[in-house]
């Protein structure tokens, strides 16, 4: 896996440096937060969490013992995950716009929990609802962004 880590994180560096270096050309602004001020955050975080995976990497390959050439295998079960997957993302970003952020996100979150096979209830619910208010307040408090909202409020 160390090969595969450290190519990850090479692209994932680029990626970082790229965006990071869009944001100088966003236009200035002096009311709140700036629009620069998400994108370069990310996208630190990002370089940071890539670096830590480029020495993971270099680390994994040092510590491996040679290995067998594996066949990747397809499995079924993950193609289908996959598929209901982009299908609920689809979904999402459809009804968003028809019911509002807060309506549809605690669902969406709660159809990718159980897809990843959780099946602690208590906790599918307190996790959507908590993430969709902390979102809510990153989103549309600190960061003044305005979220969708259902056309009736």
């Amino acid at each position: 896996m160390g090969k595969k880590e450290i190519i990850l994180s090479i692209i994932l560096i680029i990626i970082s440096t790229v965006v990071f270096i869009l944001t100088f050309q966003f236009p200035p602004q002096t009311v709140a937060l700036p629009p620069t001020a998400f994108p370069r955050f990310v996208s630190i975080c990002l370089l940071i969490l890539s670096l830590m995976l480029l020495i993971q990497g270099i680390i994994g390959v040092k510590n491996a013992p040679p290995k067998k050439n594996v066949k990747f295998k397809l499995n079924k079960t993950f193609i289908i995950k996959l598929m209901l997957l982009t299908f609920l993302a689809f979904l999402y970003t459809r009804l968003i716009t028809i019911v509002g952020y807060i309506v549809a996100t605690p669902p969406f979150i709660v159809g990718n929990m159980l897809l990843f096979n959780e099946k602690r209830s208590i906790w599918i619910i307190v996790v959507s609802i908590t993430t969709t208010v902390l979102l809510y307040i990153l989103f549309r408090i600190i960061f003044k962004i305005p979220l969708p909202r259902f056309s009736l409020f």
